[in-house]
């Protein structure tokens, strides 16, 4: 316990990092892990597995698109279905997300997280029985894909966002010091993740197969993680119930609110969120149609970004944090967002190689997220871990909705005829995330340090 009297200042730059009312209001901190808690990786094996499902399918989720919609359109239309496809998805995904989260509170995590993968194995076989068959199963029409490729995606979402389970269990599983450093771990695991999923398109490419084969292995991936859940996780977190009041999506954003600096985290966190799904809905059709980059080097791109951003969250996040603070490594990553969003919108086809050298601020900027949901975890008790993480995923589905249509539906179609600003998109990224830098400024007043040993406050000045 962390209470008034204990708190006093006495040295700068050691101590756990809390906002001043946390420590000051005496609240229950479980400095280090539950006794008998669980190892962590089976949580960041289920991080990656599910981002090699996700990056083989999201790489050749434009392929579906495509064959839905008609070729003789205008080329941005694909895209535009496509963003609409993610909205969909976002929908349903946020009208239960806090559902999510106090329902994982009462019942545990594991079947929160194996209702999320079954949308995702419902989703994929979906999408993957639009696109050319590999002599079984018949293509269905584009007329009726159109259709049931928007409620396989609402399907997916109704049955939860991931990552709501996965970050309450990591949190569950881990002392308020080392769960930023967990979730980085997360985060490492899903963009290495990701970088394999490219290579599973790259495979299917080169033999020539239809892309239903990335479908395929995403499924089954899918499915992998359903018995690694069910064989390998061990609920510790203390059980709460709930009115069902709780799980009105308006309602659960209450938990942000719980002071300043929540507040400040959860604006870090959707900052960064909107300008990361601005990006990353738009990033397969931009390189292809205004870069002209081929998918090989479309592939190498992402696989470069995958492994610069292991290295940036497991290596490159403790140092900042232990030489510095977290409050400056926060400051590090959105500076490098914004340069790295402002410098890709001015490349051009002659350029287009310098994304290879620019990316690297990307992947210092994938920092940000983890960073700021660890910290936000620290306000609050092991009770409400579901509850702030199914808050978190509204603020992560609300960027997954309206990024996609801004970038798709509103952007994009503006400026994609020759001799027009193909990279107004990722200037727009670029302007949304530079003021995360005064947020970031501002937590150093509302926050202090709390000696872990002695359970002194330090304050910051």
């Amino acid at each position: 316990m962390a209470s008034r009297d204990s708190a006093r200042a006495t040295e700068t730059g050691s101590g756990l990092l809390l906002s001043r009312q946390r420590i000051s209001t005496g609240d229950s901190l479980r400095i280090d892990r539950p006794q008998h808690a669980p190892p962590v990786w089976p949580a960041i094996l289920t991080s990656f597995l599910h981002s090699v499902s996700l990056g083989a399918a999201m790489l050749t989720w434009l392929e579906v698109c495509r064959a839905v919609t008609n070729p003789s359109e205008e080329s941005s239309m694909a895209q535009t279905y496509y963003g609409r496809l993610l909205a969909m998805n976002g929908i349903c995904e946020l009208v239960t997300s806090q559902l999510v989260g106090v329902v994982s509170d009462k019942f545990g995590r594991r079947p929160a997280q194996v209702s999320a993968q079954l949308g995702q194995v419902v989703d994929y076989l979906t999408a993957g029985l639009c696109l050319p068959s590999l002599g079984f199963l018949g293509q269905v029409h584009p007329t009726s894909a159109k259709v049931i490729l928007f409620a396989s995606r609402g399907v997916a979402g109704l049955c939860g966002n991931y990552k709501v389970s996965l970050q309450s269990y990591t949190a569950d599983i881990s002392g308020a010091e080392e769960c930023p450093q967990r979730m980085a771990y997360l985060g490492a695991a899903m963009v290495v993740g990701m970088g394999m999923g490219s290579f599973v398109v790259a495979a299917v490419s080169s033999v020539q197969l239809s892309f239903r084969a990335s479908f395929y292995v995403a499924t089954t991936l899918n499915a992998a993680i359903i018995i690694l859940v069910i064989v390998k996780w061990r609920d510790v977190a203390p059980r709460r119930n709930f009115a069902w009041a709780e799980a009105n999506p308006i309602a659960g954003l209450h938990i942000l609110l719980t002071n300043e600096a929540m507040v400040v985290y959860a604006t870090l966190i959707f900052l960064s969120c909107f300008a990361l799904n601005m990006f990353t809905s738009t990033l397969d059709f931009y390189c292809s149609n205004f870069l002209k980059m081929s998918k090989p080097s479309f592939i190498a791109l992402g696989t470069l970004w995958a492994l610069e951003s292991a290295l940036c969250l497991g290596f490159l996040q403790p140092f900042l944090t232990r030489k510095f603070s977290e409050i400056a490594t926060l400051q590090v990553a959105f500076a490098s967002m914004g340069l790295f969003y402002l410098l890709f919108s001015f490349l051009t086809p002659s350029t287009s190689g310098l994304a290879f050298v620019v990316i690297i601020l990307f992947s210092v900027g994938s920092i940000a997220y983890p960073m700021a949901v660890g910290l936000a975890t620290r306000e609050l008790s092991p009770e409400e871990q579901g509850s702030l993480q199914g808050a978190v995923s509204i603020l992560e589905t609300l960027s997954k909705i309206f990024a996609p249509l801004v970038a798709s539906d509103v952007i994009i179609p503006r400026f994609d005829q020759p001799g027009q600003y193909f990279g107004m998109v990722y200037l727009v990224a670029a302007l949304l995330v530079t003021p995360g830098l005064l947020f970031c400024q501002r937590l150093y007043k509302l926050t202090g340090r709390l000696e872990t040993d002695r359970e002194v406050l330090v304050e910051m000045h």
